[in-house]
C-alpha cells in the first residue's frame, strides 16, 4: 500500500467498526483508511509515515513497512505490570521500553538495561494522578520516563528520570511528578508535582517553574506551541484546556464532559464526550459514545467519525512563525 507523502494520518477506529486502521485524514472531508491491523496486534503507533510499530501477544515489539508488509522484530519483553509500554526514536530506528522493572534501549548497537527501576508495590490507581509516561524529545535527543508506579528510588534509580538517547546516561532525575509531556522543540519537558504546580526541563537551562496547572494526559501538538490536557471541573466530569507554551497561558474551550484530547495535527484536537456516572466505579465518568474534533484556529467543535484516537502522524512539525 502506498501512503501518499506528507499526508496527515491517524490510528484509530472509525464509529461503527472495532477495527483499528491507518486512515489518510489530510482530506477531513474525504477521509480513507488506507489499511487495518489484526485483531491481535496491540499499542499501535507510528514509526515514519510509511511504517508503524504494534506489540503481539507473545510480547513481542514489532516493525512493520506499510508498502510491503515486512516485519522486524525490534524487541521482546517479558510479563508483568506495566511491561511492554514503549516509544520509538524519531528516525525510527531504536525502541525504548519497560521490562519488568528494567527501563531498556534497544537498536542497532544492541539491547542494554538502562536502568533497574524499584518493583511495583500493591496499591490502588487514581487515573487522575497516576501516569507513566515513556517517550523520545522532538530532536531525538533525549528519553524521559516519568511514572508514579516504580517509585522509592533515587539517583539512577528515580521514579522520574530524562537520559541521553545516545548513551543511555542520566541527564536528570527527581520524584514525586506525574503527567508529563514534551513540547516546544527540541527538547522541552513539561510536568507536575501532586499539588499542581507545573515545571519545565530542558537540556540548557534545567529546570524551572512554572503556573499552578493540575492537567491529566497532557499531549502537545506535532508543532510544540500548544498542549492539551484534561482537567477536573467541579462537577467531577472532565473539561478540555489548551496550554500555550509560547504564552505561558491557559485557555479552557470546550464545554463540561470531555476529556482525552489528542492532537491530530497543529490545529485539530480529538477528544471524547464523558458524562457523571454515580453507579460507576469509584463514581468517576463514564465515555458518552460521542467524540468531537476542535479547531484551535476557528474556535469550533464539531462530532467526529474517529471513535478512538491512538496516535496521528506527523509526530513532530517545525514550529510555525
Amino acid at each position: 500500500m502506498a501512503v501518499p507523502a506528507g499526508d496527515n494520518l491517524v490510528i484509530g477506529r472509525v464509529a461503527g467498526d472495532p477495527t483499528v486502521v491507518v486512515r489518510d485524514i489530510q482530506d477531513p472531508a474525504n477521509a480513507k483508511n488506507l489499511c487495518s491491523f489484526d485483531p491481535a496486534a496491540q499499542s499501535p503507533q507510528f514509526v515514519s509515515s510509511a511504517a508503524v510499530a504494534y506489540e503481539t501477544p507473545d510480547n513481542q515489539i514489532v516493525k512493520a513497512d506499510l508498502a510491503s508488509g515486512a516485519t522486524t522484530v525490534m524487541a521482546s519483553y517479558a510479563a508483568g505490570f506495566g511491561s511492554g509500554q514503549y516509544a520509538i526514536s524519531p528516525d525510527g530506528n531504536t525502541v525504548t521500553y519497560i521490562d519488568g522493572n528494567a527501563w531498556r534501549l534497544a537498536g542497532p548497537s544492541g539491547n542494554r538495561v538502562l536502568t533497574t527501576l524499584p518493583a511495583v508495590p500493591s496499591r490502588g490507581a487514581n487515573p487522575d494522578e497516576d501516569d507513566s509516561f515513556l517517550s523520545y524529545s522532538p530532536d531525538g535527543q533525549y528519553i524521559a520516563l516519568f511514572q508514579t508506579y516504580h517509585t522509592g528510588g533515587s539517583g539512577a534509580t528515580a521514579a522520574d528520570q530524562v537520559r541521553r538517547a545516545a548513551d543511555g546516561t542520566l541527564a536528570y532525575s527527581t520524584s514525586g511528578m506525574t503527567m508529563a509531556v514534551w513540547a516546544s522543540v527540541p527538547n522541552r519537558l513539561f510536568f507536575r508535582d501532586a499539588s499542581g504546580n507545573m515545571h519545565r526541563w530542558d537540556s540548557s537551562a534545567g529546570v524551572s517553574s512554572m503556573m499552578s496547572l493540575h492537567w491529566i494526559r497532557p499531549r502537545s501538538s506535532p508543532d510544540g506551541r500548544w498542549i492539551a490536557y484534561t482537567f477536573r471541573t467541579t462537577s467531577g466530569v472532565g473539561g478540555v484546556g489548551f496550554y500555550s507554551v509560547q504564552g505561558n497561558s491557559i485557555s479552557n474551550t470546550s464545554p463540561p464532559g470531555r476529556s482525552g484530547a489528542r492532537f491530530l495535527n497543529n490545529d485539530l484536537v480529538w477528544y471524547i464526550g464523558e458524562r457523571a456516572c454515580s453507579t460507576c466505579f469509584g463514581g468517576a465518568p463514564t465515555p458518552t459514545g460521542v467524540t468531537y474534533i476542535y479547531d484551535i484556529a476557528g474556535a469550533s467543535e464539531i462530532t467526529a467519525r474517529l471513535a478512538a484516537v491512538q496516535d496521528a502522524w506527523p509526530h513532530y512539525t517545525p514550529p510555525g512563525p
